[in-house]
């Protein structure tokens, strides 16, 4: 971007810039918005932290602590974390459009970091999702025994608590069902995990409806081809 000391409107750069991602990455109009917002508020910081419409020259001695005095004061207006790095990606990206095709050269923003996001945890899925999730797959299913086998391993997970390789590396061993089964989970540590009456009954209903008698060392859910 040639001549120093010439007013550089943020404005109009970013609207060149999103005409660009909308192009070229097919961003979400939520996202664009974003973006665009991120930039007006930044072209309004420097307008006061610079005492007017920054130069290209001001842009270029941007450094780290400024683009951080940017993010202090969008924590003091009680942003979170996830909507800091939100606010660092586009601030990147719009320089990285801004060196390669308006020659906007900004080495500062290279030292500029998102904030670490906590790990969510998984949710667990309530009581009424998994009774809707295990009556949405009987209904669903083509033939009676399949409607019975995955109404057996949904109550399996949710009423047993087994994982998903637990409840199909059962074999017809474990019947007929008792109060317990023994199950042998990861580092082939065994456990004994207690059933509800409903899980119990809804095993053996599946049992009793499978195109193949329950064997020993056979697995106990099978597919349609018996697999």
């Amino acid at each position: 971007m040639g001549g120093g000391s010439r007013k550089v409107n943020l404005a109009a750069l970013s609207a060149l810039w999103l005409a660009s991602l909308t192009d070229a990455r097919r961003l979400s109009p939520h996202t664009l918005r974003a973006y665009s917002a991120t930039i007006e508020r930044f072209e309004d910081f420097l307008h006061r932290h610079l005492g007017g419409l920054p130069t290209a020259a001001a842009l270029t001695a941007l450094t780290p602590a400024d683009f951080r005095a940017f993010l202090a004061m969008r924590r003091s207006d009680g942003l979170a974390n996830a909507s800091v790095a939100r606010e660092v990606s586009a601030l990147k990206t719009f320089f990285a459009w801004g060196r390669q095709t308006q020659g906007l050269v900004c080495d500062g923003i290279a030292g500029l970091k998102s904030p670490r996001l906590a790990k969510r945890l998984p949710r667990p899925v309530s009581p009424a999702d998994a009774s809707g999730l295990i009556a949405a797959v009987g209904d669903d299913a083509r033939l009676p025994w399949t409607a019975a086998r995955d109404t057996a391993v949904l109550l399996l997970l949710y009423g047993a608590g087994l994982r998903i390789a637990e409840a199909l590396d059962l074999t017809g061993a474990v019947l007929p069902l008792a109060a317990t089964i023994s199950v042998t989970g990861k580092r082939n540590k065994t456990r004994a995990v207690p059933l509800l009456p409903v899980v119990a009954e809804a095993t053996m209903a599946y049992a009793a409806l499978s195109p193949w008698p329950p064997a020993r060392d056979a697995p106990l859910f099978r597919g349609v081809r018996g697999g």
